[in-house]
């Protein structure tokens, strides 16, 4: 299996949409303080979300299409897989073909958004491992997935020094 493949729930896409966008930011509010300037006070960051578009193409693109209209009549969320993204818990919001009709080939488009309000219990359930970011330590690893640092070194008997990891390197999370 390729992992740098996108994938909703069960649905992996045959290649990659030619374009994906992905959006978040935080929630800042900017507060007068009379005779003092301005504070800022960061109430966190919102919801991820993901758009893009790409085509299926070939004699069988429509039943490609199919497919994937299929995971999106599905209800509730599930894990979204984008290349060299961890993956997260989403919704599949939207999903429409566009453009003009050309033979053995759709364009389409999407949207997902990042479920912020799940259990992070549940989430760390369904993700087993994580691929390491260049700089990234296993206290960075531990804050991250809520996993106590003693638990991830016990999973995890090959990592010597839990403060300089490989970049590219997985490490055990259940």
């Amino acid at each position: 299996m390729n992992l740098n493949v996108m994938e909703y729930k069960n649905y992996v896409w045959p290649h990659n949409p030619q374009k994906i966008n992905i959006t978040t930011k935080r929630n800042i509010k900017e507060i007068v303080v009379p005779f003092s300037g301005n504070v800022f006070q960061d109430y966190g960051r919102e919801k991820c979300i993901v758009t893009g578009t790409g085509e299926f193409f070939g004699i069988n693109c429509m039943e490609q299409f199919n497919l994937l209209f299929n995971v999106f009549k599905e209800s509730g969320n599930g894990y979204l897989r984008l290349p060299d993204i961890n993956p997260f818990l989403a919704v599949f919001k939207s999903l429409e073909i566009i453009g003009q009709a050309i033979p053995n080939v759709i364009t389409y488009s999407f949207e997902f958004w990042e479920e912020v309000n799940s259990i992070l219990e549940t989430a760390n359930e369904a993700i087993n491992y994580h691929v390491i970011s260049i700089g990234e330590t296993l206290w960075d690893i531990a804050a991250k997935y809520n996993i106590d640092i003693e638990t991830l070194v016990s999973l995890n008997p090959t990592i010597k020094n839990i403060n300089q990891l490989l970049a590219g390197e997985r490490v055990e999370l259940a």
